[in-house]
């Protein structure tokens, strides 16, 4: 290492910071304190960069505390590793030609510890056990060079935080402790546990060591930067809310970005929702409720959850309720759903907690009864107003919105304007519901706050596993009455006569235009449910050929056909070691 004429006294904590390094471990004690001396600490905050791909490489970090992503560039950026305290980064560029192969971003505040090029020459010529942990190192990232992280890691360290003074965020940390704790042992940490900054990552170290799960608890009025510590060291940030403005959350947004956000009261303000940007946001309305949403959360967390996909299909979609039937015959409960089209009516009906025989009975009376898709106009736009439709969704939904609904929830619709999938975890669930169901050419398109232009989402994914799947909240089960073998059948047609001749030119049997376009827009959509199909533990696909997309008189045929599918499935797959994780 080059010679100084000055040597400093280097700090303790960081002594022991870098002994826990695996890459630094085996130096003798007198070469990590000179290198603890002389090495420059670095502050990342959340929501930066520590460097980009393609930049010089001048040195090494080592990870102190806080979490980085090491992305390579797309498109689409993809996540290669997450980086803990401990982790090395930067390494491999020293060695090579000098230049970033990845970028390094921070997902949370970071702190790290900066190792220059020429300490690092040094190393490597004067320390044969550093040469050979970097040895060693290298080889470990070669096996795994530039593979995807996997995006369903599971968490072990979680950390609740209080956004405001009112915030019960004790009460969900000590709930949360208990709903974990059915998984394995679990440490629950708090501020007065930690004596002094310095003591904190080593007392984070024993717990993580000597427990299967850690919660650490955050709360407002703590002193000493410890919320900030929570936030830094947790691979889940769980922030809680009372709904009175959240300025913490307003004021530093980068840190809880991606957070499990969970608001015990009224509601949270749709400025908060577009500033921090949660994975999922739970509105708690009572108090009493609370113990139940935070054992969710729980099962959410350790990868318990049941999820549910609903495919769209029109009328097809009625044997969506016969699956429901089987499936919780069969004793499984439901923690999240999904869907797109008339699938995401059933999943919203599920996520506000409704049997399938309520479901039925309201299908019963807005589609076999009233039918919302007559309500003709001049085909300027689309083929029917869509009144009776929004009138429906209105009358069935009322005002709640999704973060309010008792199951996690979201469902799929397409932007026309950027020609991508929109997934709606938040706001009026009828507004999101319609823009859903929203067919191209049969109802109107509908307009969001956002200025997008929004379409069924079957356009562009009409089996939308992986928004499910990404979060690794638990196994998925995939309901398909898409039938792609079926999409360029007959189905059901008629003879027009002679009203055909004079309007086609022909009497030849032809669908409806309705269900033609129903039909074109599920070949568009066929690639996607293949691969969903992919993301998903258990298919189930009921035969549903020869049911019409608009045929809503079939409701109880259609709902039968569900039932046998989803026995069959339950008979032909082992599912028993996944009934067992969910069952209640």
């Amino acid at each position: 290492m080059p010679a100084r004429s000055h040597q400093p006294r280097p700090s303790p904590s960081l002594v022991a910071a870098l002994a826990e390094v695996p890459l630094l471990a085996g130096l003798p004690a007198e070469l990590r304190n000179r290198l603890a001396s002389e090495a420059r600490t670095v502050r990342v905050a959340a929501g930066e960069w520590l460097f980009r791909e393609g930049d010089d490489a001048t040195s090494l970090f080592v990870t102190r505390s806080g979490r980085l992503e090491i992305v390579a560039a797309g498109p689409p950026p993809v996540v290669i590793r997450v980086l803990k305290r401990g982790s090395v980064v930067g390494e491999l560029a020293l060695l090579g030609a000098g230049t970033r192969s990845a970028s390094a971003f921070a997902r949370r505040d970071s702190e790290l510890i900066e190792v220059r090029r020429e300490q690092f020459e040094w190393l490597i010529a004067n320390s044969p056990e550093f040469a050979v942990a970097l040895t060693r190192s290298i080889g470990r990232q070669l096996a795994s060079s530039r593979a995807p992280a996997p995006a369903a890691a599971s968490p072990s360290t979680f950390g609740v935080v209080a956004l405001d003074a009112a915030a019960p965020a004790a009460e969900v940390a000590e709930l949360l402790a208990g709903g974990l704790a059915v998984q394995g042992s679990v440490a629950l940490l708090r501020r007065d546990e930690a004596v002094c900054p310095d003591d904190r990552a080593a007392l984070l170290d024993r717990a993580e060591r000597e427990h299967d799960r850690v919660v650490l608890c955050g709360l407002d009025a703590d002193a000493g930067g410890w919320p900030d510590f929570c936030c830094a060291e947790a691979d889940i940030v769980i922030a809680v809310s009372s709904g009175t403005g959240d300025p913490a959350a307003l004021a530093r947004p980068a840190a809880l970005h991606g957070c499990e956000l969970l608001v015990v009261g009224r509601g949270v303000s749709e400025r908060t929702l577009e500033v921090i940007a949660p994975r999922e946001t739970q509105v708690v309305g009572l108090r009493s409720q609370l113990a139940d949403a935070v054992d969710a959360l729980a099962r959410r967390l350790t990868g318990r959850a049941l999820g549910l996909v609903l495919s769209g299909g029109g009328a097809r979609a009625f044997a969506h309720l016969g699956v429901l039937d089987e499936l919780l015959a069969a004793g499984l409960r439901i923690d999240r759903v999904g869907g797109t089209s008339l699938g995401a009516i059933v999943a919203g009906f599920v996520a506000m907690g409704l049997s399938p025989d309520e479901i039925h009975a309201i299908f019963d009376r807005d589609f076999v009864r009233r039918n919302p898709t007559n309500d003709y106009t001049l085909p300027a736009v689309s083929l029917i107003r869509g009144r009776k439709t929004r009138r429906m969704l209105r009358e069935s939904f009322g005002d709640i919105r999704i973060e309010q609904l008792a199951r996690r929830f979201y469902c799929v619709s397409c932007d026309l304007v950027a020609r991508q999938a929109v997934v709606h975890r938040t706001g009026s669930l009828h507004e999101a519901l319609y823009a859903s169901i929203a067919i191209p050419g049969i109802f109107p398109p509908a307009r969001d706050g956002a200025n997008r232009l929004l379409v069924d989402g079957g356009v562009i994914d009409n089996l939308p596993v992986e928004a499910m799947a990404r979060t690794g909240g638990g196994p998925v089960i995939a309901v398909d009455v898409g039938q792609r073998a079926d999409v360029a059948g007959a189905g059901p047609a008629k003879r027009l006569g002679p009203i055909g001749r004079a309007l086609i030119g022909s009497d030849v049997a032809l669908p409806r235009i309705g269900e033609t376009l129903m039909r074109t827009m599920a070949i568009g959509s066929a690639d996607t449910v293949a691969a969903a199909a992919r993301h998903a533990d258990i298919v189930i696909a009921p035969r549903v050929d020869g049911v019409g997309m608009l045929d809503w008189k079939r409701l109880d045929a259609v709902r039968e056909i569900g039932r046998r599918a989803a026995r069959e499935a339950l008979e032909q797959l082992d599912l028993q070691h996944e009934v067992a994780r969910v069952r209640r």
